[in-house]
């Protein structure tokens, strides 16, 4: 007998080293719940010493409320359930208690003790799970979170109102409802702007479909310093086109209505130097006298002739750059105001350097030069001096070589409020004369051709205004550049 009792002591003492050496606590249980066996990891997690649970309601020990604080009975444990079911149960995630009162999460599996057919007991099993579960929680809210930005985002781009298309690296291309209004879904194949984005550059472009002018905005999407696709934004400017060329056209039936009356008194006085001289040859009787009053009406005749020339050369449409002489432009140009300098008392300090010739539309610039002109002119109603420089300069920034030329006034100056919205529509000085568009529509027509126009104005002594235009020698005109 006494040998017997040591086996069976030996052969318990092995079977608590291998409950000892297992990864996850283990206990068990009789059908009243007490605790019959546990292991050594059961012990250090519920902070109990083995003996305080051996032979006690384990429920009442280490599972005795809710995750909210409530009491759980222990007519409601599912533990329970398997001695009174004979139910397994497997991998039920609940709250567990330790001896201090803390909680861990853990999960629970238990199996019934079967001997001879009869349930005798349960075994559970359960490992704790809190780290696990506080990052399955936050891998949870993360991944709402994302959904939540993902629909906002999705939101914002289908209420966008210009046509939006993203592209990814392996080709595949989604877009908005605007987008779909406009080509379809497919990208218009004039732009290449999501193809250049794709490639890691920022791009700007306009062209003409069908029926309507497209203005693209692209750029690449990148992450981590690699590129994942592309968006572009399309706009349709049909409508902002075919205003500003509008716009432009008014501008310049405006100036050429505003040339009228300067012409008329440029005409005016040749012709009534004609009539003078044909009265007088009709009173002479000496046949020399007739030919010299007939050549002087000839010259006359050809200064009028003159002047309507370059009023039809101020007009005419050029769809194609030429190279121009600026100089002779500029003369050209000043030979139509002639007449009212001389009524405002207005002198003329004209300095013209020796140039290359630009290569422009010549109307265009034409127009940018009367513009500049004629507001010098308007500026200085009491008379004073107009300054013109030109002559040859390079760009600082970029050494491209070019043209300078120069336009100031000592004019009233321009008021502050005023400078900074100079170059904008329908801003004036001139309340009653002016269209508010001149300067714009300089600006427009300047940068087109790759040159850039500033202003300089000062109020009080000293004062004035001067403005430059800078034109490089051989410009290139695009006609996307006309879209604002």
């Amino acid at each position: 007998m006494g040998q017997s009792l040591l086996q069976n002591a030996g052969q318990l003492q092995h079977w608590q080293a291998l409950l000892d050496s297992a990864g996850e606590g283990i206990w068990g249980l009789d059908l009243e719940g007490n605790c019959t066996f546990v292991n050594r990891m059961a012990v250090s997690c519920f902070g109990y010493a083995s003996e305080e649970l051996l032979g006690n309601n384990m429920h009442e020990l280490v599972h005795h409320h809710y995750p909210d604080g409530r009491h759980f009975p222990g007519s409601e444990c599912p533990i329970y359930d398997v001695v009174r079911k004979s139910k397994v149960l497997r991998q039920l995630t609940d709250t567990m208690f330790r001896k201090d009162g803390s909680s861990f999460v853990a999960e629970l599996s238990a199996q019934p003790v079967i001997v001879e057919g009869c349930v005798v007991g349960v075994v559970v099993t359960f490992r704790e799970v809190t780290e696990l579960r506080q990052q399955q929680e936050k891998l949870q809210k993360a991944y709402e979170l994302a959904e939540q930005k993902t629909a906002e985002l999705d939101a914002v781009i289908e209420s966008m109102p210009q046509g939006v298309y993203i592209a990814t690296a392996d080709a595949k291309l989604r877009c908005n409802h605007v987008a779909k209004m406009m080509s379809g879904g497919k990208f218009p194949e004039g732009l290449k702007t999501l193809e250049t984005a794709l490639a890691g550059q920022w791009s700007t472009e306009t062209v003409r479909t069908s029926d309507r002018w497209i203005r693209s905005v692209a750029a690449p999407i990148f992450l981590n310093g690699k590129i994942l696709g592309g968006v572009a934004v399309n706009t349709d400017v049909t409508q902002a086109r075919l205003q500003d060329e509008a716009l432009r056209k008014s501008e310049k039936l405006a100036a050429v209505g505003q040339l009228a009356s300067s012409i008329a008194h440029e005409i005016n006085n040749p012709l009534e130097s004609i009539t003078n001289l044909l009265y007088l040859i009709r009173q002479s009787e000496s046949m020399e006298d007739m030919q010299r009053y007939a050549a002087l009406a000839q010259g006359e005749l050809s200064r009028v002739t003159e002047i309507t020339l370059q009023t039809l050369r101020f007009n005419r449409y050029q769809s194609k750059p030429t190279e121009v002489n600026m100089a002779e432009l500029l003369r050209t140009v000043m030979a139509l105001y002639t007449g009212r300098t001389l009524v405002r008392n207005i002198e003329i300090d004209l300095k013209l350097a020796e140039t290359p010739h630009v290569k422009v539309l010549e109307g265009e610039i034409r127009q940018v030069i009367n513009n500049l002109v004629r507001n010098a002119l308007d500026a200085m109603s009491s008379g004073g001096r107009l300054r013109i420089r030109l002559h040859p300069q390079r760009d600082w920034h970029s050494s491209v070589e070019g043209v300078r030329l120069t336009v100031a006034d000592t004019g009233e100056g321009i008021k502050p409020e005023m400078q900074e919205h100079l170059f904008e529509a329908f801003q004036t000085t001139k309340e009653l004369t002016g269209t508010g568009l001149g300067l714009w529509v300089s600006k427009g027509i300047v940068e087109k051709h790759g040159g850039r126009i500033r202003a300089r104005t000062r109020i009080g002594n000293g004062h004035g205004t001067v403005f430059t235009v800078w034109l490089p020698v051989c410009g290139d005109i695009s006609p996307a550049a006309q879209v604002s």
